[in-house]
């Protein structure tokens, strides 16, 4: 099963999963722009973020679209043509896109133009990217790609070779409350860093499915989740037992179902009705909603049970934002309204 978990692309074309790449693909040129395509908005989009008063959106086709309003979108003109699976704003003029073939792109317009700051044919998709200052960045992706910055995303440089050794995918990374560092990916891998990124560990996982996502919680805790549902929090990350990332097996790792023994291991399992696969999450007030395969929406209060929700889509979501009053998703279909703000 070590890559049995597609990523977050391909299989929203082929599929109602979230996708992972196969081995990069070498074209006979270099990056080539993305069109300028007039149902943009209609694309398979894998993310969606907002910078200031705008929103914007990436996927297929090296896509970049941007909005005021929520309903009319412009797309904005990209170096790369391939598939663009994320967009990260560091406030609102600077922000990146990632991608395919090691695609970085950077903003520091609020994403009017991008300049192509990595494009390698021979690596594989990058999937997510954090700063932890303006010069220092992570970057992570498939099949263990590792990218680090240390002059403001001028030059990227493989690191974490215990990470890249592992050769899984690397979904998600994030900081979180207590400055620690969490990467979520395939094959259940938690890896948690306490020195900025120079060192990792590998946490004693709950589950050997794919996580997709990650999110602070509370002071020094985390919440993952991904395929088939499966939503776990911890309230300290610290307390998980842990390992060098050499020793961890993936092949090992055993999907934990006892209670007391998910307790043992730092973290709790969050019930939920429905084994769709989630990709995203939104909060709102006091409540945190999910989104994944199939229009799933969940709500999730006071860290109870998850409780579907009704909304109007029928095809994959991936990601949403509350945008000018409303709740605007992306996904397999393109960009969707659904609906008012609760």
């Amino acid at each position: 099963m070590k890559h049995a978990a597609l990523a977050l692309a391909t299989l929203l074309v082929a599929s109602t999963a979230a996708a992972q790449e196969s081995a990069p693909q070498a074209p006979s040129v270099g990056p080539r722009a993305a069109l300028m395509a007039p149902k943009a908005a209609h694309a398979r989009l894998l993310d969606i973020t907002v910078a200031g008063s705008q929103a914007v959106v990436v996927g297929e086709q090296g896509v970049i679209l941007r909005s005021t309003d929520g309903k009319q979108w412009t797309q904005s003109p990209s170096p790369v043509n391939s598939m663009l699976t994320r967009v990260r704003f560091t406030d609102d003029k600077h922000g990146w896109v990632l991608g395919y073939s090691g695609s970085i792109l950077q903003t520091e317009d609020g994403g009017a133009t991008w300049k192509l700051r990595h494009f390698d044919p021979q690596q594989h998709a990058i999937y997510d990217i954090l700063f932890l200052d303006t010069q220092h960045g992570i970057a992570v992706g498939g099949f263990g790609n590792v990218l680090e910055t240390r002059d403001g995303g001028v030059t990227w440089t493989p690191t974490a070779p215990a990470l890249a050794d592992q050769r899984l995918h690397l979904n998600t990374i994030l900081r979180l409350n207590d400055g620690s560092i969490l990467i979520a990916g395939e094959h259940g891998l938690l890896a948690r860093s306490s020195d900025g990124g120079a060192t990792w560990v590998a946490l004693d996982s709950p589950y050997i499915g794919s996580f997709f996502g990650s999110m602070a919680h509370g002071d020094k805790g985390a919440l993952v989740y991904g395929m088939r549902g499966n939503v776990y929090e911890t309230a300290d990350l610290a307390k998980c037992p842990s390992m060098e990332i050499a020793k961890w097996d993936p092949d090992k790792q055993v999907t934990v179902e006892d209670p007391a023994k998910l307790t043992v291991l730092g973290w709790r399992k969050i019930e939920n009705p429905s084994h769709e696969s989630l990709f995203g999450t939104l909060e709102l007030k006091s409540s945190l909603y999910f989104f994944g395969v199939n229009g799933t929406t969940l709500q999730l209060q006071n860290d109870a049970a998850l409780t579907p929700v009704k909304t109007s889509a029928v095809e994959t979501l991936v990601h949403a934002v509350a945008f000018k009053g409303r709740v605007i998703a992306v996904g397999r279909q393109g960009i969707q309204d659904l609906g008012a703000v609760p």
